[in-house]
């Protein structure tokens, strides 16, 4: 099975296509996933520059998603064939996250998902939304939570209220989504006329550069 892995000391020329076992049928608990999607996002600059330091060997990226292809024993929530994308805390089930705590972080603290196929707890995945496809769902994760965290659950956002967007990277553009859907005024800042005018057309009110 082909994987990528980061080899140390950690750097962009340090990234290597490697093979390695195939990780077989899943045991009870957990499921097996054949990848298709995963998203690019700062956490995952962090770790294959260094900035934040991993083990050897370490399979990059965060954030995947992809099909079901078997459940272990004890699995209720999934079945063969469901579309699953991946969770940033696979661990986290109730209360308050441990903010900083990245040691059972896929892609930083445990192998993420530039690989074929992954065998893991079934608490590692959610469904996808039906409507995405296995690369957008695998933007949901981190870029999108991100966004509805800071416009939602701690901005309060509701309709009418204006927005401020200061980029355009995978976070500003899930927000610009969002904000739209609920109901907002957006404004959004790049120094690249093209990817504003690509964020006019997902509905931004205001442009700058």
């Amino acid at each position: 099975m082909k994987v990528m892995t980061l080899r140390s000391p950690a750097g962009l020329d340090t990234l290597r296509i490697e093979e390695r076992a195939d990780p077989g049928d899943p045991t009870p608990g957990t499921i097996r996933v054949a990848l298709h999607g995963s998203s690019l996002n700062f956490h995952d600059l962090g770790v294959v520059t260094g900035k934040m330091p991993s083990a050897d060997g370490r399979v990059p990226l965060s954030d995947g998603a992809g099909i079901v292809e078997a459940v272990g024993e004890g699995v209720t929530e999934f079945a063969a064939g469901d579309h699953v994308v991946s969770c940033f805390f696979p661990d986290w089930q109730d209360g308050p996250p441990v903010i900083g705590d990245f040691s059972r972080t896929p892609g930083d603290g445990i192998d993420g998902f530039a690989q074929a196929h992954v065998v893991l707890p079934a608490t590692a995945f959610t469904h996808a939304p039906k409507l995405y496809d296995s690369v957008e769902a695998a933007t949901i994760t981190t870029a999108g939570l991100t966004a509805w965290r800071a416009l939602v659950v701690d901005g309060g956002l509701k309709a009418g209220d204006t927005v401020l967007l200061l980029g355009t990277g995978g976070v500003s553009i899930w927000a610009l989504q969002i904000a739209k859907a609920m109901g907002a005024i957006v404004a959004i800042t790049s120094s690249s006329d093209a990817k504003l005018d690509r964020a006019k057309r997902l509905g931004a009110d205001f442009t700058l550069n």
